[in-house]
């Protein structure tokens, strides 16, 4: 039935940085089942979502993605809505603009992990490529964090990618440091991992150089993407 097809569609596309598989179950009423289990592995051959494995759980906990670009642009801009023929050009710059902009850049980044790990130099080392997320618990002192992509090198490195789209080059703040280390300290205590961790941008024109640059270990972008 491409009823439930589209159903899991509707229900990732809302989620955005993903869901597990219990998520989908209660947000589209249909229980788990191996049908299930077959419908989102053909979903997730054509193209149209991404299972990730968390870093350090198991098989059963994965995250699943939406990834199909046309998709995501139907469900923000054009379901369930009437039209003028001046209808984008007077979107241009709201909100929900800039931050499917922001999501459709992530994904384009997600379709580049060759030339991501190119632009890194380690084309040659063994990866895993895992989301992470987890919840805020003050008495373990854990701040609640998402991380979209975490690069797990064999050689005792992890780089944790944060994907910023943006016009002109990318400009960190202080605030955009303290986040990041919110979730480097959540991650740290949630793995026990010894790992050296790497802030690593993905953004569209490079970083802007200013007092925070010194914070990001390495830099990529469009051009490392679409090399």
């Amino acid at each position: 039935m491409p009823d439930q097809y589209i159903s899991f569609i509707a229900a990732l596309s809302k989620a955005k940085t993903g869901i597990t598989r219990e998520e989908i179950c209660a947000a589209t009423k249909i229980p788990s089942s191996g049908d299930l289990s077959k419908k989102l592995t053909e979903l997730e051959n054509c193209g149209f979502i991404r299972r990730y494995t968390p870093y350090g759980n198991k098989k059963k906990d994965a995250l699943y993605l939406p990834m199909d670009h046309l998709t995501l642009f139907y469900g923000q801009f054009l379901q369930d809505r009437t039209h003028d023929e001046n209808e984008w050009e007077n979107l241009v710059n709201i909100p929900s603009v800039n931050s499917w902009s922001g999501l459709a850049f992530e994904r384009v980044c997600m379709d580049h992990l060759p030339q991501i790990k190119k632009a890194l130099g380690i084309s040659g080392v063994h990866t895993e490529v895992n989301a992470w997320r987890c919840s805020s618990d003050p008495e373990r002192g854990l701040y609640g964090s998402q991380i979209d992509l975490l690069i797990h090198r064999k050689d005792q490195v992890i780089h944790l990618c944060e994907m910023k789209y943006s016009a002109a080059e990318y400009m960190i703040d202080a605030e955009f440091v303290r986040s990041m280390n919110r979730k480097i300290s959540d991650f740290r205590l949630c793995t026990g991992t010894k790992y050296a961790i790497h802030p690593t941008l993905i953004t569209v024109c490079g970083l802007f150089s200013n007092a925070y640059a010194a914070d990001i270990q390495a830099v990529i972008t469009a051009s490392d993407l679409f090399e």
